[in-house]
């Protein structure tokens, strides 16, 4: 429920909006457009200031436009202005929150692990994979394929099985 003047905001209510939004102090800090010390700031408040510049923004990020409806004339904005800025956060928001999606998912595409393949005194080796892959540069992670008549031969012999077995009619 959003804080109406009778109820007024405080700082375990915002730290409940703000985890059933599904974020952190930092995504929230950062959709805002201020630090994350200025949200651990306002959640640990007793009582929170409805004219403070942060915290319309906070609300406008987790949804909470209705508390600074009702007080409009208390923090001096007109409804107009209020759209005005809702509007301008949530095309902010939307792009900041694509931009973090687009970050996290060049990440993953770069993600090093440990390759784990079995070495010669059977263990597993410990060597970063190659980017996005699963094994190190020694074992495939930057194989060229074979070089041999041999080796080639084998391989295209594979690929033979491998696409009849897929051409098969399956039951």
């Amino acid at each position: 429920m959003p804080a109406t003047p009778q109820h007024p905001l405080t700082g375990a209510d915002l730290r409940k909006y703000r985890k059933a939004a599904g974020l952190t102090q930092i995504n929230l800090a950062r959709l805002a457009g201020v630090g994350r010390h200025a949200v651990q700031y306002w959640e640990a408040k007793a009582l929170v200031k409805h004219r403070e510049h942060a915290l319309k923004r906070f609300c406008a990020v987790l949804g909470l436009p209705d508390y600074w409806r009702n007080n409009a004339r208390a923090g001096g904005w007109g409804l107009r202005g209020f759209d005005r800025m809702q509007a301008a956060i949530d095309a902010q928001c939307a792009a900041q929150i694509a931009a973090m999606r687009a970050r996290e998912a060049q990440r993953q595409t770069r993600r090093r692990v440990a390759c784990g393949a079995q070495t010669r005194k059977g263990r597993a080796c410990r060597n970063k994979s190659e980017a996005g892959k699963a094994r190190c540069k020694f074992h495939g992670g930057k194989s060229t394929g074979p070089k041999t008549p041999e080796g080639r031969a084998r391989i295209a012999a594979a690929q033979r099985a491998r696409w009849a077995a897929w051409r098969r009619p399956r039951p």
